[in-house]
């Protein structure tokens, strides 16, 4: 699937081919994509950036594109550690004076745009920040993307939910949310397996003796 034939099945499955309805459909697709975004947490959407950490500061920016960091590590002497994610306030009151300087264990948001570390490095480290990218949304220019390739399903319905709501077709928009619902559970199901070892059993996420059992709820 690429834009243009989106376009032609949402035509095609609305019977709609008004000159207002097609003009809009680039917009719904977006919001359709957006609408997507948030609701997959897929390792397709990952993307590693690497960010110098300066020496003396405790700051450094979120990556352009960045809507979810997932990881944060950082390198010294040849060795990468992974930092641990901790509440901004935690930060502060972990390591209050952003003068004294350490290697960093810990990370956080300080705004949407800012990542704060603590201890503050001593000196530049380099640092890979893994991280949720807003996906380039398709257009006729830029036909395909992440979604069209491996998400064209939920795709189609997402944009069908934002056709029906255009065209103020209520009556059919809950049959569309549903269907939409289905493939994001089913694509959900297909991201969790892909981080499954089937060699092993899936460990508690709340660290410490593994308290889960495999195949129960």
């Amino acid at each position: 699937m690429d834009f243009n034939s989106l376009v032609s099945i949402i035509i095609e499955t609305t019977e709609n081919d008004g000159s207002e309805f097609v003009g809009a459909l680039p917009a719904m697709i977006q919001r359709a994509q957006e609408k997507m975004q948030n609701d997959l947490d897929d390792q397709g959407l990952v993307s590693y950036a690497s960010v110098a950490v300066s020496g003396a500061t405790a700051e450094v920016s979120v990556p352009v594109g960045g809507e979810i960091i997932k990881t944060f590590s950082i390198e010294v002497g040849g060795a990468r550690t992974q930092l641990k994610h901790r509440p901004y306030e935690y930060l502060l009151d972990y390591w209050p004076v952003s003068a004294s300087t350490g290697t960093p264990r810990y990370y956080g948001f300080k705004t949407n745009t800012e990542i704060r570390v603590a201890p503050t490095p001593s000196a530049t480290v380099d640092s890979q920040i893994g991280f949720i990218a807003q996906i380039t949304t398709i257009t006729s220019a830029s036909p395909t993307n992440y979604f069209t390739t491996h998400c064209e399903n939920a795709l189609f319905y997402a944009s069908m939910i934002e056709a029906s709501l255009f065209m103020k077709s209520f009556n059919t928009t809950p049959s569309w949310q549903q269907e939409y619902q289905s493939e994001i559970d089913r694509l959900r199901n297909r991201a969790r397996r892909s981080r499954q070892d089937d060699m092993q059993t899936s460990f508690s996420t709340a660290g410490g003796p593994n308290t889960l059992v495999k195949g129960s709820d």
